[in-house]
């Protein structure tokens, strides 16, 4: 029986669960993918409340309200940037990424954001494949704006390995870029 799931911008009192869905989705990746040094790192308390005070973080909740997954964005170079997103791995393959992917899409829109950013890994499969499933295309690294390579270097300074990384965009259309 497949559960339900209800998305939407995430209370306050989601904030605190977020911590350890980062965790639990952590564990997916292999070491070689999320070294230690980066495997135990969560999203700090003060910008989980600020993305949610200022409508840019969304929570999946199960039937019991208890939060299951996320998403958390924010502005890089004039666009909506998601800069993470995670579903606990016990509610994995629920459709719950899609659903949330899509409501940080329509947020961008509505707030008249030309397209939505990412950083994510290019080589495993429900990365970079996921996001090309639902419309977002590579950035070529020559074409990636200073702010998002700056991203990118941040990671690799972090232990991420920079050649498994890559930024991704989600453009609307351009007749709602000219609205």
């Amino acid at each position: 029986m497949r559960r339900r799931y209800k998305i939407g911008l995430a209370a306050e009192r989601h904030v605190r669960a977020i911590p350890a869905i980062e965790q639990a989705a952590a564990a997916l990746f292999s070491e070689s993918d999320l070294p230690p040094e980066v495997r135990f790192l969560v999203t700090d308390m003060d910008t989980l409340v600020e993305a949610q005070r200022e409508g840019r973080l969304w929570s999946a909740v199960d039937d019991r309200n208890r939060v299951v997954g996320f998403a958390l964005a924010r502005v890089v170079d004039g666009n909506a940037h998601l800069e993470e997103m995670n579903v606990h791995p016990d509610h994995g393959r629920q459709g719950i990424g899609s659903q949330l992917l899509a409501t940080v899409i329509a947020w961008a829109k509505a707030a008249g954001y030309a397209g939505v950013t990412l950083i994510t890994f290019r080589h495993l499969p429900w990365n970079a494949p996921f996001y090309e499933r639902h419309g977002f295309v590579q950035i070529d690294e020559g074409n990636t704006s200073i702010s998002l390579r700056d991203l990118i270097r941040e990671e690799a300074a972090a232990g991420l390995e920079r050649r498994n990384r890559v930024a991704m965009c989600y453009e609307f259309s351009e007749a709602r870029k000219s609205a």
